[in-house]
């Protein structure tokens, strides 16, 4: 019994003896930092230190609320010799710099989190409110570089840390943190600040702001929302095409024409000379093998915008199928001819898109016997044959910003 009561003692002595050196040792570290902040050397190898034994399971919040207040302290002090040297016009990162600052703030955060008792929160406070102007400064810096990542970093602890600015101020921010998040392609940032800059930005910045919303719902799989989303905005910003554009590829995809149609009228007669409408009644005509409606609908887009790709597109494809159907010879001629000038107009506009215009303008040129413009458009489908079998491909809708495309009639031969 007494030799089991001496293991015990031994035993509570040696973890007390243990505790007691590790507190010791921490506060050995505080002295240590607060000697590397007084000399304004060696600041970073004792931050790394210090960090290292507040990530241990024994340590109190107490201890951890004074050690990341401490960590600030390390990194205020580098950040006072770097705005020195630069006011005595000596070479800095000015990267750094600015690392400075949102360290500073993370650790004066993490701080707080594990101040029971509030000890070190004043003192937090007034830290931060240091560097105020320069962690916007930072965002600002990292955005002008392209550096979305780093940016939103500065902008999203700017929109933590200061909620009482005026509406104008953290409108502009969360604009900023939300354009980061989309250009960074994470869909989580956009959606962190992306209903504050929609509530506090500019009426005119609010669409942009709400695509950006739109899209991170696709990047998650959340078709529900995203679908909420574009019918509700399409209403609230009718002349931003893409809610537009992509509920009526929604309702083109899921088979529901009818309400495509009803909606587009109802559009109509609230606008009736904005192209884009007249347009999606075209798309809708060509899906349901309605081609001379299509023409017509098309035409309406035109006299609107006569450059306009989507109706030139629908036009000359709508005649070419009616002349794949075409028994009479002089008809069929005709409609070749008709549709010549339209596709030839979007190969003009767009002359790279090859696999849009090439086979529509391969069988015009040979139904009509253009020999030399027949003889360029082969062999520019001959260099293509390679990556796509150009005579099989069928036609797409064009890229006007939906999520999914839509595929046009497959044309037949000729």
């Amino acid at each position: 019994m007494i030799r089991l009561f001496l293991i015990s003692f031994l035993l509570i002595f040696s973890a007390s003896s243990v505790e007691a050196k590790k507190k010791v040792t921490l506060k050995k570290r505080f002295k240590e930092a607060h000697l590397a902040i007084k000399n304004s050397s060696g600041q970073e190898n004792i931050e790394r230190i210090l960090i290292d034994s507040l990530s241990r399971p024994t340590t109190t919040k107490k201890s951890k609320a004074e050690g990341y207040h401490i960590c600030a302290l390390l990194q205020n002090n580098l950040n006072e010799g770097l705005n020195m040297k630069a006011y005595l016009k000596q070479n800095i990162d000015t990267l750094k710099l600015y690392q400075t600052i949102l360290k500073v703030y993370g650790y004066t955060l993490q701080s707080d989190s594990v101040d029971e008792k509030k000890k070190f929160e004043n003192k937090n406070i007034r830290l931060r409110s240091l560097h105020r102007e320069n962690l916007l400064g930072g965002g600002i810096y990292n955005l002008r570089k392209n550096n979305w990542e780093e940016a939103f970093k500065y902008f999203d602890m700017f929109l933590k840390t200061h909620t009482t600015d005026l509406d104008s101020v953290l409108g502009r921010v969360s604009y900023w943190a939300t354009v980061c998040g989309m250009n960074a392609n994470s869909a989580e940032k956009v959606l962190k600040h992306v209903d504050q800059a929609v509530s506090l930005s500019k009426k005119e910045d609010r669409p942009a702001l709400l695509e950006y919303k739109a899209r991170s719902y696709i990047q998650l799989g959340d078709s529900v929302s995203w679908l909420k989303l574009i019918e509700e905005s399409v209403d609230t910003y009718p002349g931003y095409n893409y809610f537009f554009l992509n509920l009526m590829d929604y309702y083109m995809r899921h088979g529901q024409i009818e309400r495509g149609l009803l909606r587009t009228d109802s559009l109509l007669r609230t606008d009736a000379d904005r192209a884009v409408y007249w347009f999606a009644l075209s798309m809708f005509a060509l899906e349901q093998n309605d081609y001379e409606k299509c023409i017509s609908m098309s035409e309406e887009c035109l006299l609107r915008e006569p450059n306009n790709i989507d109706g030139l597109y629908n036009k000359g494809i709508s005649l070419l199928n009616l002349a794949l159907t075409e028994t009479n010879a002089a008809k069929r001629r005709q409609y070749y001819r008709r549709a010549l000038e339209p596709m030839e107009k979007v190969r003009e506009l767009s002359p790279d898109n090859i696999q849009r215009w090439g086979n529509p303008l391969y069988r015009i040129y040979l139904n009509l016997n253009m020999g030399g413009k027949f003889e360029e458009i082969d062999a520019l489908l001959d260099k293509i044959q390679k990556n796509d079998t150009q005579s099989n491909s069928p036609v797409h809708v064009p890229n006007t910003g939906k999520e999914v495309g839509t595929t046009y009639k497959r044309l037949g031969s000729s």
